[in-house]
């Protein structure tokens, strides 16, 4: 489980770093959030 936690931590890093460093990864990531949030709304 530590490890399950750690991998999560490392994602949102990952994904923060991305968003704020590399053009056109914000879109990618709100169109994939809305996805899922939209998935798990129905």
């Amino acid at each position: 489980m530590k490890y399950f936690y750690i991998f999560t931590v490392v994602a949102i890093v990952v994904t923060v770093l991305a968003v704020l460093f590399v053009p056109g990864v914000d879109d990618f990531v709100e169109v994939t959030f809305q996805r899922y949030l939209g998935r798990a709304a129905s």
